[in-house]
């Protein structure tokens, strides 16, 4: 079944995750396009939700392979419209999922040597000059 309404509740449900405060509430996170997704498969992230947009699979933006991967965890299947309505990227390739957010003090070995924080990375192709 292939969802075709922005008023859907699922679809509201995951349209909120955009938002700090509900990403944090729910405890879920957005990642979006097919490279992000299948890191998380390989890293067996907690996948909740994965929101597939139809169009895209029918023109074969997704290919197969993608769509073999993802075929075991509970897949949406939305139509053009409401994934543009979902998303904010301005040339989506047609995939996002909902991951469920690892607890810090679990993940995190405090004993290493090296933990290294990235927080607010910009591309450093903006900041060069160009003489």
């Amino acid at each position: 079944m292939v969802i075709t309404s922005k008023d859907n509740e699922t679809i509201k449900r995951i349209r909120k995750l955009k938002e700090k405060k509900y990403r944090d509430l729910n405890g879920k996170y957005l990642i979006e396009g097919i490279k992000l997704i299948r890191e998380a498969i390989s890293e067996k992230a907690d996948i909740d939700t994965i929101v597939v947009c139809d169009n895209c699979v029918k023109t074969g933006e997704i290919d197969q392979k993608v769509l073999y991967e993802i075929a075991k965890y509970n897949c949406v299947y939305v139509d053009e419209k409401v994934f543009n309505h979902m998303t904010d990227v301005q040339n989506p390739q047609g995939i996002l999922a909902v991951v469920e957010k690892k607890s810090p003090d679990k993940d995190i070995n405090y004993n290493e040597d090296l933990i290294i924080v990235l927080d607010d990375i910009q591309d450093p192709r903006k900041f060069r000059n160009n003489t």
